[in-house]
């Protein structure tokens, strides 16, 4: 991978980061739990930080690209319109559940202000903040991939 891929997709190479930090920590995790008894309670914690901010940044990645699982069949034996419609009705589906969750990310953001983990003391906010934040370029993605699906179908 070039270094100008790593500017042009920051989603992707950050979710590769903490996928590589992730895999440190739960090793560490083990070795020190199962072959030195020594089991540390903060790489819990950080790993369940990492896992929720890889997942993400990941989903941004895939739906940037436009690159989410779908059944290829439903392209094949449909006519084109049809495909850019039934995707539409899935879009519109997608943008409210990110509403939703852009909502109810930052009600949880106010509830849980002043809320540290029990291990690290790291502030609850900088663990969940990823939810409503990611939900926002999500639903430019969810958006511009529509528009271009059905710019697509109809020229």
């Amino acid at each position: 991978m070039k270094w100008r891929d790593l500017i042009r997709e920051p989603d992707l190479t950050a979710a590769k980061t903490i996928l590589l930090g992730f895999i440190v920590i739960c090793s560490l995790q083990v070795f020190l739990r199962f072959i030195l008894p020594i089991p540390l309670s903060w790489t819990e914690e950080l790993a369940s930080a990492f896992v929720i901010w890889m997942t993400f940044l990941g989903i941004i990645a895939v739906e940037r690209k436009g690159t989410h699982i779908r059944v290829e069949l439903v392209d094949e034996m449909l006519p084109s319109k049809a495909v850019a419609v039934l995707y539409g009705v899935f879009d519109v589906a997608i943008l409210a559940c990110l509403v939703a969750i852009i909502w109810g990310g930052w009600e949880t953001l106010h509830e849980t202000a002043y809320q540290r983990t029990p291990a690290l003391g790291i502030p609850l906010n900088a663990l969940i903040a990823v939810v409503p934040l990611a939900s926002i370029p999500l639903a430019y993605f969810v958006v511009r991939n529509a528009l271009r699906r059905f710019k697509a179908a109809w020229s």
